[in-house]
């Protein structure tokens, strides 16, 4: 079989594309909590100029995601002249201590990103969500499933060791999801929502769809944003040492992967 992961993260490069001072790992529960989130800040990279919380109003009882501005959100206001504030580690730190639950934009300039993740809703999200992490392992990808914040979703997250074409992560996705429709033996997979980034290019006026991060504390507590034990199904003891430990793609193996289908799908089309 390939070897198409790797367990090093390349080195860091330029902070708005999403790189960091240092790679992922390791860490685990009883950890520094400065080398958790310097841990946490690299394996979930994405745009770090921009960030969303999520508001819920008690008065009202609107619900929902809102880009973190200074002096507040304001309806109305041009996407270029907002005064987002930047994703920091004070950020994740609030973040992981269930001060603010934080959702990034995976989707960095140059079009690219460091993971990809498919998210699975409805009641047959995890067993759905199952056989998509059986496809990733029929085809060498490393996928880590996380309970959504309902606690009824599933996220199947797949890192990578730089950042790719966010076409080539997206299609890599697609691939994901047909081959688990031929293991679930059905026409489609209903519980499967979307993939993020959920665009393969910056949409004019936006910097694409967010996705909430794992590890929130609140929802943690109820055991939801923690990534499972496949065998158990349970949640990791320790979610630090697990995503420590957990293998990423390499661009080059991703590449490997995608020659491999295409010449299997050529030839599949001559003897058909």
């Amino acid at each position: 079989m390939l070897d198409l992961t790797s367990r090093q993260a390349a080195p860091p490069g330029p902070a708005q594309a999403g790189f960091f001072e240092a790679p992922p790992g390791p860490v685990q529960k009883d950890s520094p909590n400065d080398a958790k989130v310097a841990f946490f800040r690299a394996l979930f990279a994405a745009r770090n100029d921009i960030y969303a919380t999520r508001i819920e109003n008690s008065r009202t009882g609107w619900k929902g995601w809102l880009p973190a501005v200074r002096g507040g959100w304001q309806r109305g206001v041009p996407h270029e002249k907002r005064d987002y504030l930047p994703l920091t580690g004070d950020v994740l730190a609030a973040h992981l201590k269930g001060d603010a639950h934080v959702g990034v934009y995976p989707l960095l300039d140059g079009d690219r990103c460091w993971w990809l993740v498919a998210d699975f809703d409805g009641q047959d999200a995890l067993t759905e969500a199952l056989m998509y992490v059986k496809a990733g392992r029929a085809l060498g990808v490393p996928v880590a499933l996380e309970v959504s914040r309902s606690g009824i979703g599933m996220h199947a997250w797949t890192f990578f060791t730089a950042p790719v074409a966010a076409e080539t992560a997206r299609r890599l996705g697609t691939g994901l999801l047909r081959e688990a429709m031929a293991i679930r033996g059905k026409v489609n997979l209903a519980s499967y929502d979307r993939l993020f980034p959920s665009q393969d290019l910056f949409p004019a006026g936006g910097v694409g769809n967010l996705i909430a991060l794992p590890l929130f504390r609140p929802a943690r507590d109820r055991n939801a944003t923690v990534f499972l034990n496949l065998e158990s199904l349970e949640p990791h003891h320790d979610q630090w040492a697990f995503l420590s430990a957990l293998g990423r793609m390499t661009p080059h193996g991703i590449g490997e992967l995608m020659l491999r289908a295409w010449v299997w799908r050529r030839v599949y089309e001559c003897l058909i």
